[in-house]
Order: structure tokens, then sequence, then C-alpha cells
């Protein structure tokens, strides 16, 4: 599929669509929570540019770390539909993930892991904590997830880690970091933001010269290498799950900084100068 195709196609309609809590602006240490109040035309992460409704945001140093968009909401529903049983979530944000997953009736025990206690304060006033259904699950841990040890879980197994710590997508170090807190955690399946887009990256810096310059695209064999690769139980190993990579990609492809997406950027602007 090409580019404008694979952008329509949208979020694969097998995922759940995360749900916002209820919000409230305002500062929590060092982190702002601000009400977005008008709609505006952004890009989704399987979903191509489309009106975004009012929403929410939360500012830290200057930056936006997350947002209510469907970029956001997108990039979770992979996680969401996995988790079940015993969760461990490090980076807490705007509580968003946590939200959902404590609606859960598969999510019996939620472990909810930030270095910054400021965004526990954030969550529990900034987002209605008190109202959510199934609240009761959820543990926070003040911990930087590098030093997380199995006495911080409990003797119980983990059934599903999800991690969301980067301000940005395509973070060099995700899959490493990943990876170091899984060998604590020990989870029987692994998820982290962004991970298809990664995969992507793996995929086309692996590939030959030749099949990086005509419209790369991962096949079933790359993500099955892949997976083999992280040594991470991230399960999904599917055609319809290359396919939602794909779909990612392809939409990234439109503003990212990685390799794939560069490239591909620029095989567009020599079609469209032919």
């Amino acid at each position: 599929m090409i580019a404008h195709q694979l952008a329509a196609a949208g979020m694969p309609p097998e995922y759940p669509y995360p749900q916002s809590p209820a919000y409230t602006s305002g500062v929590f240490g060092g982190w702002t929570l601000v009400r977005k109040p008008a709609e505006s035309r952004e890009l989704g992460y399987y979903s191509g540019l489309d009106v975004e409704p009012p929403g929410h945001y939360i500012v830290h140093g200057g930056d936006i770390w997350m947002s209510t968009s469907r970029l956001e909401r997108e990039s979770h529903a992979l996680h969401l539909k996995h988790a079940r049983g015993r969760v461990v979530v490090c980076g807490v944000g705007m509580g968003m993930f946590l939200f959902n997953i404590a609606l859960l009736p598969q999510v019996t025990e939620i472990i909810a892991v930030d270095r910054d206690p400021a965004v526990f304060d954030l969550v529990r006033k900034g987002a209605g904590f008190e109202k959510w259904v199934g609240g009761d699950k959820i543990r926070f841990l003040h911990r930087d997830m590098m030093e997380l040890t199995a006495a911080d879980l409990g003797p119980a197994p983990i059934d599903y880690l999800y991690i969301d710590i980067w301000p940005e997508l395509g973070d060099p170090v995700a899959l490493q970091q990943t990876q170091a807190v899984q060998k604590v955690v020990k989870a029987k399946a692994v998820g982290w933001w962004g991970q298809e887009l990664d995969f992507v990256e793996w995929a086309y810096r692996r590939a030959t010269p030749e099949l990086q310059a005509s419209r790369f695209a991962p096949t079933f064999d790359d993500l099955r290498d892949f997976i083999a690769m992280t040594g991470l139980p991230m399960g999904d190993l599917t055609e319809a799950y290359a396919e939602a990579c794909r779909r990612a990609a392809d939409v990234y492809a439109m503003y990212g900084i990685l390799d794939f997406a560069v490239a591909a950027r620029h095989e567009r602007e020599l079609q469209a100068a032919m």
C-alpha cells in the first residue's frame, strides 16, 4: 500500500480505543496540566491527518510530554489490548493508560512506577482519580525504573510490563532500557511505547541499499527476526501486526526523524519533482 492509502486505513479495528479521564488543569510540581480548548488538525499514530478535538496535555521543562491526542491514544491501544493480570507500568504521565487498564476486569493489580512523585499528585488531583473505576487496583511506586528490584514487585509473577517514559517516539535507548527492566520484572509479556517504529527502523537499517531505495516496507519475516533479536516476549507475531507496524511507519514518515522516515520523504520529493 502507498502512503495515502496506509494513512487512510486508520487504527487496526481490533484495537480498543483508550478513553480519557476527567482532567482538571493545574500545576503539580514541575508538571503543568493544560487544557487544549479548540479543535485542530493533527496526525494520529495509525491514522492520518484529521480533526483533533479539544483535550489536555502536560508540560515539563517547557516541552509537551504527553497529551490526550489521537496519536497518544492510538499508540497505547495495542498495550491496552494486551494488559491482564498483574501489570507493571513504568512512566505514569497523565495517567490515561492507567485509567484505561484499571477499567479492565482481566487486570487484577497495577504497579505504577515513576521517579517523580509529582506525577502521582497530578493523577490523584488532576485526573479525578477518586472516581476511577478500578482505581483501587493501582499501587504507586516512587522509583526510577532502572533501579527496580524484585522486592518492589512482590512474589507473584507479573503478566504484562509496559514502559512509556520517553518524550519522543523513536528514542534510541528505548529498546535497551526495556530489556534491562524486563530482566528484573520477568513479565510474561512486554511492550513499550513506539515499539512499532523501533521495529521498522531496525528492519530498514539491516536492509540492502536496493531495498532501502524501493519504497521500503518491513515484512513478516523482519518482524519475526526483530522479536527474536529483542529477546522479549512481545507476542503479536502475526501478519496483521506487521501491517499495523507498516501503518504506523507510514504516518510517522510524514514528519519523523528516524532514518526510514527521512528516506521515505526524500523518495516522495523525488517523485513529485519528476
